[in-house]
Parts: C-alpha cells; sequence; structure tokens
C-alpha cells in the first residue's frame, strides 16, 4: 500500500469556508461529483453509515463527532452474536474510507465527508497479526459484521475489502448481503483492485463500485464491475503521490482523507483504489437517504443521473457510469419513495440458508485489504521527514503544512 501521509494538523488554520482541504481544491473527488451543489438539498443527517474495514480513528479530529459505538469482529465464524471489542483503528485503511463518506465540514480544519452530517459506524474486520504486517480478515467475520450493522441500525454499510482470491464473496457473505438489504440496508462493495478478476455478484443486492482516475481514466487497477445488479464508478484515483502533490499547494493523484497515525495524532493521506471509491458512493446514497427516499429509490436515482463512460449505455467496465451527486439530488424532491419500481426484487437466500442465519462455510481464507495498484512501488522521500509505512511496504513522505 502506497501512502503519502500528512503530519497531524497538517490541514489546519486556513480555511475560509470550513474546510481547508476543499477551500484548496484538493478533494477532486468531492468535487467531480458535484457534492457541494447536493448539499443544498441534503447533508446525510440522520443516516448511518457503517464502516466496515480496519477500524476507525475514533478521535481524530474530523471524524469524532461523527462516529457512534462500533465493535470488532474476529474469531466469530459468521456469527454477529460473537462481535464484541473495540473498533479501533491500527493501519489507517478505515479511517480514510470513514473520511471519504463522512468526515465534519466547517471545521476549519481537513477535509469534508460527501455526507458530513451522516454518522459513522465503524465495525473492524482486518487486523495486523504483527506490527510490520498488512491487516487481513475472514470472509465469515466479514459476514458477521454486515449482520452486526444492519441490526445495530445502518442505513448503508461500505465495504471497501479487496482480495486477489475473492474469498470473501462466497455464499454466506453474499447471504449476510441479502439480509442487510431485507432490512433496509445499502450494502456498497468495492470492485476490487485485480484487473484480472471481475467483481461478479451475480444477482446478489449491492451497489458495486468501480474507480476511475483524475480525468475520468481507467487506473491500472481497477476491476471491472461483471454483472453485478447495481453498478457505478466513482473517483478512486491512482498511485504516484509524493509529499508535494499531497500537500496544501499540491495536486494529489489519489484521494485525500483522514487517516490514521501510530503516534495517536490525527492525520491525512492520499490513497488510490476501489476502496476509496466505494465510499463517495456510500455518501452519496446517505445524501439521497436523507433527502427522504427509501433505499430502492435511492439507488434508482443515483442508477438515473451517471455519467455514461466508455461504450454508450451500461458495461462491464464503468456500469451505469460515473455517479453524480449534484443531479441525483436535484432530481431526488420530484422522486419520492413509492416511485421506485423498476428495480428488480431480491430472490432469497442462497443454499437454503434463511435471513438472520449464520451460512455454513468451508474453512475461512484470509484475505487482505488491497489498497493500489499491484505495480512495484516507486520509493519517494521528498519532505522534512521520511517514514517508513507497513514494514517496508512503502515509504511515505510527512509534511507538515503551514
Amino acid at each position: 500500500m502506497a501512502v503519502t501521509l500528512l503530519g497531524p494538523t497538517a490541514l489546519a488554520g486556513n480555511s475560509s469556508t470550513g474546510d481547508v482541504a476543499h477551500d484548496a481544491g484538493l478533494q477532486w473527488g468531492f468535487d467531480r461529483i458535484g457534492t457541494s451543489d447536493a448539499w443544498a438539498v441534503a447533508r446525510g443527517e440522520g443516516v448511518t453509515i457503517a464502516v466496515v474495514d480496519s477500524g476507525v480513528d475514533v478521535d481524530h479530529e474530523d471524524l469524532a463527532a461523527n462516529i457512534v459505538s462500533g465493535v470488532a469482529c474476529r474469531d466469530t465464524g459468521g456469527d454477529a452474536a460473537l462481535c464484541a471489542g473495540s473498533p479501533d483503528d491500527d493501519d489507517g485503511h478505515g479511517t480514510h474510507v470513514a473520511g471519504i463518506a463522512a468526515a465534519i465540514d466547517d471545521n476549519r480544519t481537513g477535509i469534508a465527508g460527501v455526507a458530513p452530517d451522516a454518522s459513522i459506524l465503524p465495525v473492524k474486520v482486518l487486523f495486523r497479526a504483527c506490527p510490520d504486517c498488512g491487516p487481513t480478515g475472514s470472509a465469515p467475520d466479514v459476514a458477521a459484521a454486515v449482520r452486526w450493522a444492519t441490526d445495530q441500525g445502518a442505513d448503508v454499510i461500505n465495504l471497501s475489502l479487496g482480495s486477489t482470491t475473492n474469498s470473501v464473496f462466497g455464499p454466506g457473505f453474499v447471504d449476510a448481503i441479502r439480509y442487510a438489504w431485507d432490512r433496509g440496508a445499502i450494502p456498497v462493495v468495492a470492485a476490487g483492485n485485480q484487473l484480472v478478476l471481475t467483481a461478479d455478484f451475480g444477482d446478489a443486492p449491492a451497489v458495486v463500485v468501480s474507480a476511475v482516475a483524475r480525468g475520468d481514466g481507467i487506473p491500472s487497477y481497477a476491476n471491472g464491475v461483471g454483472t453485478a445488479r447495481w453498478a457505478v464508478t466513482a473517483p478512486g484515483g491512482d498511485s504516484g503521490d509524493t509529499a508535494e502533490s499531497c500537500s496544501q499547494d499540491g495536486e494529489p493523484i489519489g484521494i485525500l482523507s483522514t487517516y490514521w497515525s501510530p503516534e495517536g495524532n490525527a492525520a491525512y493521506a492520499c490513497l488510490s483504489g476501489t476502496s476509496m471509491a466505494a465510499p463517495h458512493v456510500a455518501g452519496m446514497l446517505a445524501l439521497l437517504l436523507s433527502a427522504g427516499l427509501d433505499p430502492a429509490s435511492a439507488i434508482e436515482t443515483m442508477l438515473a443521473t451517471t455519467t455514461d463512460l466508455g461504450d454508450p449505455g451500461p458495461d462491464a467496465t464503468f456500469g451505469s457510469g460515473l455517479v453524480d451527486a449534484s443531479a441525483a439530488l436535484a432530481l431526488a424532491p420530484s422522486i419520492g419513495p413509492a416511485s421506485a419500481t423498476t428495480l428488480p426484487p431480491d430472490t432469497g437466500s442462497l443454499d437454503g440458508v434463511e435471513p438472520g442465519q449464520p451460512a455454513e462455510t468451508s474453512a475461512p481464507q484470509p484475505f487482505v485489504v488491497d489498497d493500489d495498484d499491484d505495480k512495484p512501488l516507486a520509493v519517494v522521500v521528498l519532505a522534512i521527514v521520511g517514514v517508513l509505512i507497513s514494514g517496508g511496504a512503502s515509504i511515505a513522505a510527512r509534511r507538515r503544512l503551514a
């Protein structure tokens, strides 16, 4: 995972309208989907977004006010009742995802999330086996986390998880997705970062999200969306950021968001991947729900207002196209919950497993979070202090901004 990390309070003190990064034009993904215009209609109030990931820095200056009590799901065997413990992040990935979806705004610090008035429900399923190891998790624990988040009242469930084997996407996972949808939650799943794979979830009721780079190009890591029932594209950026590009005076290639710091201080970082694209969509759906739409109406409106990319019409690369929060929220008041009649009905549980019951699975295979493309990392140290991240996995340049 290539990380360009900004030090504590790196994005503080220079905001005229409420958020330093937004004022400086650093949140290109935020702007590409028209988020600011969408706020004239709704800002996510009353909606809870579950972030099923490596946890969240619950004390982060740009997140703490929006976080509600979360949990960790580890060694659950798929049973949500066994989820217990702290959802605190010890990696950074989940904190980054949470910030894109719902970082607070108007605090003269850092960034703004797509749905700044939504609540964040952190559910930790990725854990470090050693201080220098990357985070890993298991498919049954992810399924348990989806069920737990649903039972806690999550309205949107973001799953920015990647695997080179797609081991997480088995029957137990799909049944958990159905469990969530049947109870009114919208699952949002990152398509993954292995171009040789496809995010083929068949008819599972989940929004599958692929990524575009700045300028709407296809990043080298991006999966297609396969034959997913509901598929879209959102900003995910690309690799190659440096301390200069990921700074208050720079032009990020990846997505700038909140991050966890091992020193315990709030930080910000530029990452790229479909993991970053998915929370743009989760946040946008939170805006639509906040505007009064039900889940089916929200998805229908999102799909109806995308910007077509690639070949005309929906395709296996971009799905329905690039999401447009501005257009969707402008349309929302005229849609209303009762008009959503075109979405296909759910087809029920898989393998005889009834909703609400853990699925029987084979021995769980670990999966890893997959953050940007898997090309060899370019090592760049440009700032005052060079910081080694993840035991040699990457070098990040840290810089304090004036």
